[in-house]
Formats: C-alpha cells, structure tokens, sequence
C-alpha cells in the first residue's frame, strides 16, 4: 500500500502491538478491557505540503472471531473516531495550490490475542474544504482502505528486553477506494508481502498533554525506507507518541497523547467505590450511628426542666374545678 501508511498512524496502535512492563526492563502484553481508549493529538501529511491535524480516539470495545492465520481467532476490536483541519500548499508544476478545510476518519482495527499483531484494518477518510489556484473552488476527497493481515513468520514475542531486535514478516491483502468529484472512483487491490524490522530501546521519559510517562522507544523499518518510532508506556498500555520518517528521514507523521484509560492499573472498585473508599464510608457510618445512639440515651435520661431534680408531677383529674 505505497503512500497511504499514514492512514496506520491516525489509528495511533502499533504494527508489532503495545505492551505493559515487566521487571528488568523489558516489556510484556498489556491487559486490555473493553472500555480502554486512547485519544492523540494528529498531525499528519497525506501529500507533499497537504497536512490534517486533529484529535483521533481508539477504544477497545472488546472482542471479534476473526480469520487470521488459517484459522478464527477472537481478536481484539479497537474503533476509531477522528476529526481535524485540513491545510496547507501543494507545489506542482503548473503552480501551488492552497487547500484548506475538515477532515474526519473512521474505522477499527483488530488485533489478534497472542502478540497483538494487526489481522484487520478498516479505515474511511473524508476530507472536504476548498482550494485556491487563482480563485476559491470547492472540493471533497475520501479514502476507503480495507486490509486483511496474515503473519507469515514471527521473531516478536513476550516478554521483551530493551536490546532485543528482530523481524515480523506479514503479507496484507488490501483494497483502497478513492472518491473525488474532480478524479471521480479509482480503486486499487492487491496483496503485499513485508519484512518489517524492529528494536527495543532504554526507557526514556516522554511529556504529553495527558503527563510524562517512562516509556520505551520501539523503532519499527519497512522495506521502503519509511520507519517509525513509537514510544510504549506501560502505565498507559500503549503508546503515547509515534512519529513516522519518510526514505529521506524527513518527519511525516506525529500523534501525543492527550489522554486514556487504561482500567488494568486502576484501583478496584465494588459499587463505583474504592476498597479505601468504602473503609472511610463504614467508618463515618459507624461514627453516626454511635453519636445517635449516644443522643438518643441522653434524651431519655433528661429530667423535665420545669421540675426540681427527682420530683414527680403532681396528679391531675377531669372535671370542673371548685370555687
């Protein structure tokens, strides 16, 4: 699929998977739940001078018989939602043409439950706005890409330790769909086979809007040239920064993190309570009760207050009284 592995990265998952810590600085499978989700912050080229910047938010809804490996596997199912701006200046040979406008994207991803290798990607892009070349004209674009993946041999495996390097060879079956009211449907299928190369790096400190996480910088190279770094943080079960480099080493490609949630490192709870929280609630319980009781005692042991101490009320009968 030349051109369109930007279309991975707004999906912000790795291709070898994200992963949680083990001890001695290596890393280990992530304990994922349905309800996790990761939202980044996107800023990606689709073309030379063309960039969408946005947010884009994977959840893990849960899980999904799927074929991968001969065989059906109940793979892990993240969707995605994302939206931005597009912008920026296209130069060709006739001139530069300025394009700006909305984009929005759509799809799922899964994984399959072993390794977290990708076995299907669905992704639908649609970018709209206008675009100047002397005056203001509209336009639309959309992207459909669908994907099937079938790991053909496998040196990733868990745990990891940092040093560790090796190579995934994957062959994907595609189909991409292109709609444009200028170019009109373009489609393009076929099948592809990869030796994907990666290593696993020290931990390294990395800042984001959701707060700074030791994370470990796993570099991943494809056949053309292109490779990407991503940044694995075990607190967040996934990455929290991913940038993709061109042949030339030039940047095409960023998403940070702005915030997740990742329930395996959360704190039990029972009823929407902590353990912590329910001993403070049946302590105060506990004291309320005993301050009632406490008042309840004192009251009826109160003598009256328009009687001396000990003295009864004297009796009273019905009936007129005498003169």
């Amino acid at each position: 699929m030349p051109g369109f592995r930007w279309l991975a990265v707004l999906v912000a998952l790795a291709l070898v998977g994200p992963m949680a810590t083990a001890a001695g600085g290596s890393l280990d499978r992530p304990s994922w739940t349905p309800g996790d989700s990761w939202s980044y912050r996107t800023n990606s080229t689709i073309l030379p001078g063309l960039w969408l910047t946005g947010t884009a938010t994977s959840t893990l809804t849960g899980t999904e018989p799927t074929v991968a490996g001969g065989g059906t596997v109940d793979a892990y199912r993240v969707v995605l939602s994302g939206a931005g701006i597009a912008s920026g200046a296209i130069t060709n040979s006739t001139g530069t043409v300025t394009v700006s406008g909305r984009w929005t994207a759509t799809g799922e991803e899964r994984f399959e439950p072993t390794n977290l290798h990708p076995v299907y990607n669905l992704l639908d892009l649609f970018v709209n706005g206008t675009y100047t070349y002397g005056i203001p004209l509209p336009f639309t674009l959309r992207i459909q890409n669908t994907t099937l993946f079938h790991i053909l041999s496998d040196e990733w495996g868990y745990p990891m330790f940092v040093g560790t390097s090796g190579n995934v060879t994957e062959e994907a079956n595609f189909t991409q769909d292109f709609y444009s009211p200028m170019a009109g449907h373009y489609r393009q299928n076929g099948t592809t086979q990869e030796v994907i190369g990666f290593s696993l790096s020290e931990a390294v400190p990395v800042d984001t809007p959701a707060g700074t996480f030791e994370s470990y910088p796993l570099r991943v190279d494809f056949p053309d040239g292109t490779w990407e770094r991503l940044f694995l943080s075990p607190v967040v079960g996934n990455e929290v920064r991913t940038e993709t480099y061109d042949s030339g080493g030039n940047l095409t490609a960023v998403t940070t993190l702005v915030s997740y949630r990742y329930q395996a490192l959360e704190t039990p709870t029972f009823l929407g309570l902590t353990l912590v929280q329910w001993i403070v609630l049946a302590s105060l319980l506990v004291a309320a009760t005993a301050v009632a009781v406490l008042l309840v005692r004192r009251r009826k042991r109160k003598p009256s207050p328009l009687l001396p101490e000990g003295r009864a009320p004297a009796e009273t009968t019905s009936g007129p009284r005498g003169p």
